[in-house]
């Protein structure tokens, strides 16, 4: 963790951590066991129809890697990481509790001997020097007040060529994010009122170019109305329509919901 003297990561991080205990507390111990398609749907498909696919299919094969799974919350990426070959997975997570549920899953699924989880900040990642041939993380960059520090830090931890993926929500345009307030379904952050506020941007990669090649990818325009209407048909249709419309219209991907970051830290500095 932080020391004391940086006080508005100290905050940050303590707000989070407070909220996160509350979300991961008291567990259905049932729900921690998961089912082999969890991890084995990604063997199976070719084209990714949404941001969270689409992280994994960019991850591509770990088997026999070392793997760091920042912001790990409850453990259900770092099993999954672990069930797909992964020769070990570190992961930490701000949150006590989730650090604490996420070892008993790893325990319940069969891969405590591979997984290794630390309560810590992504500031002060506690693990080693160069210890990660890939990273992953979902939905986490853009908690971060500080992205400078985490690009430092998250360079320190990754050995040269390793590659760092993440999933974050996407608010490039504030004022779209204004109009989609006004739509009346339930929030996906619903116990974080002022989450659409600090979703990821394009400026946010600024603090990374220093230390990284990047790619990105957008994901969902439309096809965020399967939050609204839940037919299958219909939302994997808007889905595929959605991959050609951002493959094919650059003008229209700063307004997409979400956003799939590739890190690549160069072999020499």
């Amino acid at each position: 963790m932080m020391s004391d003297n940086t006080p508005a990561v100290h905050d940050e991080e303590r707000e989070e951590a407070k909220k996160h205990d509350v979300i991961y507390g008291h567990p259905d111990v049932e729900r921690l066991r998961m089912k082999p398609t969890d991890w084995e749907k990604f063997d199976r498909m070719t084209e990714p129809f949404d941001a969270y696919a689409g992280s994994m299919l960019r991850l591509g094969q770990i088997d026999g890697l070392h793997v760091l799974d920042a912001g790990c919350g409850d453990g259900w990426l770092s099993v999954i990481l672990a069930k797909r070959g992964a020769s070990f997975v570190d992961a930490f997570d701000i949150s006590e509790e989730g650090v604490r549920v996420a070892r008993q899953r790893a325990e319940l699924n069969g891969v405590a001997a591979r997984c290794r989880f630390e309560a810590g900040s992504f500031y002060s990642i506690p693990f080693g020097d160069s210890s990660a041939d890939v990273v992953i993380g979902q939905s986490i960059l853009h908690h971060l007040g500080h992205k400078d520090r985490a690009a430092a830090e998250l360079y320190r931890v990754m050995k040269p060529g390793a590659r760092a993926i993440f999933r974050e929500p996407f608010g490039n345009s504030l004022w779209l994010e204004r109009l989609r307030l006004m739509v009346p379904v339930e929030s996906a952050a619903p116990e974080d009122p002022g989450e659409w506020a600090r979703q990821f941007k394009y400026s946010d990669l600024d603090a990374f170019r220093k230390y990284f090649e990047i790619e990105v990818e957008e994901f969902h325009f439309f096809s965020r109305i399967d939050r609204i209407i839940s037919w299958k048909p219909l939302t994997s249709a808007v889905a595929r329509f959605d991959r050609h419309l951002l493959r094919v219209l650059p003008f229209v991907r700063p307004f997409a919901r979400a956003i799939v970051v590739e890190l690549r830290r160069p072999l020499r500095p």
